[in-house]
């Protein structure tokens, strides 16, 4: 089989036993960002309906972040999306 795919035979055989496909992709550890110590104060702000990227932005500057709009703006738009079926939320996530 591995010939007939020109792939390694070691690869074959990691894909043959994988389960999902899941198992065989290779993501890069995320690198940590500026806003990771806030993500929980916006989970917090905007479960208490407050949606607006800019106001949230302040609120974070006005507890010490240095960091960019854009960067709010991003890590909010997956809750302005809501959650994706089959996929738990951030706050299913969280330890009680």
């Amino acid at each position: 089989m591995a010939r007939e795919l020109g792939l390694d035979c070691r690869r074959v055989g990691k894909y043959a036993r994988a389960r999902t496909w899941q198992e065989v992709m290779r993501r890069p550890p995320r690198k940590p960002s500026a806003l990771d110590p806030y993500l929980d104060y916006l989970q917090q702000r905007w479960d208490e309906g407050q949606h607006s990227a800019e106001v949230l932005h302040e609120e974070l500057q006005a507890k010490g972040y240095l960091g960019h709009y854009q960067r709010v703006k991003m890590a909010v738009a997956p809750l302005r999306a809501g959650p994706a079926p089959g996929r738990a939320t951030r706050a299913t996530t969280l330890p009680a």
